[in-house]
């Protein structure tokens, strides 16, 4: 195995770390703005992480024929390189067994979120359904002009006929 494909495997890895650091950065915002209600944020963010899980997958398919080799066949340029390429794949497998936590987590948010917006949408069609049957069952009298104010009918007064209250002045 030559010095090269070990070049290729390390630095692949390393863009495997690259990219897992930033899924996990953008799963924390994205748990935030679920919880804040900013969709439009929100969705630019799932575009970002869209690209990111792009580029994961491309990584993933240049390092699928590496699982095939065995590891101690490998010529490594120096035993520094190889302990540097080891660190980074078991932080690239903490990582991504943290933004697999942090999206569970987000799916739940979601649905929280998501439920809550049905339960506040029916609160208020409920309300509308009462106001518009109290409405209805309300015996029908014109509004008062503007500048009046409707008082209860009093048979005396012919303020109250007038439906409101005499706001001129005798001198």
């Amino acid at each position: 195995m030559a010095i090269h494909s070990t070049k290729t495997l390390a630095d692949l890895v390393n863009k495997r770390l690259r990219c897992l650091t930033q899924l996990v950065q953008l799963g924390q915002r994205q748990g935030a703005l679920i919880d804040e209600g900013e969709t439009s944020a929100l969705l630019r963010l799932l575009a970002t992480k869209g690209q990111l899980i792009t580029a994961l997958q491309a990584i993933e398919a240049a390092l699928a024929p590496f699982h095939a080799e065995d590891p101690e066949a490998r010529v490594w340029e120096s035993p520094a390189a190889r302990a540097n390429c080891a660190a980074e794949a078991q932080r690239c497998r903490e990582l991504l067994a943290c933004v697999m936590e942090l999206e569970a987590a987000n799916e739940q948010r979601a649905v929280r979120q998501r439920d809550d917006v049905a339960g506040q949408l029916r609160n208020l069609g409920a309300a509308n359904r009462a106001r518009n049957a109290y409405q209805a069952a309300a015996p029908h009298r014109a509004p008062a002009p503007k500048g009046l104010v409707p008082l209860p009918a009093d048979h005396g007064s012919p303020q109250a006929a007038a439906g409101g209250l005499d706001v001129s002045s005798e001198v």
